[in-house]
């Protein structure tokens, strides 16, 4: 191969990675306001599946495309009578670690059986950090909360 093609294949390569580097990155969203189901499955995909996904609340009703939806109708990752939106994420991404596997029984507590959460105050702290993260930060702080949790630093 001559020094043309060379160069000719060197530019294919970076107008590629231009154009891949300019698209706008995957825009996930959900219903109304953050539900802790949600809010998960937005720090599973920020931190493991897409680092440049950004997340939003739209109106309920608004029509969302279904790879871009969480815990909605139409979603992919929702909660059903077996698992929580998070663990339906989990399994759709094959994502397990020492992290996720710590999450799984808080969030099943938190949105599966409610009334539990009174029976451990870890749970309930837990609850009640994300909801006033949440309200006060945002969703990064949220995500630097859990990340935080998964370390071993609870509050």
């Amino acid at each position: 191969m001559g020094f043309n093609a060379y160069k000719k294949i060197i530019a294919l390569w970076l107008t590629s990675l231009m154009l891949a580097s300019s698209l706008p990155a995957s825009v996930y969203k959900t219903y109304s306001q953050w539900e802790i189901d949600a809010v998960f499955v937005a720090w599973l995909i920020g931190r493991h599946v897409d680092r440049d996904a950004t997340f939003r609340i739209v109106p309920k009703g608004t029509q969302i495309d279904k790879n871009f939806s969480i815990n909605t109708p139409n979603s992919k990752f929702r909660r059903s009578g077996k698992e929580t939106a998070f663990e339906s994420a989990l399994r759709h991404y094959n994502i397990h670690n020492d992290c996720t596997n710590t999450l799984v029984p808080v969030i099943r507590v938190l949105e599966m059986a409610p009334w539990r959460k009174s029976e451990d105050i870890h749970i309930l702290n837990f609850e009640s950090h994300v909801v006033k993260l949440l309200k006060e930060k945002g969703l990064s702080d949220v995500f630097g909360y859990i990340d935080n949790y998964c370390k071993g630093k609870k509050k």
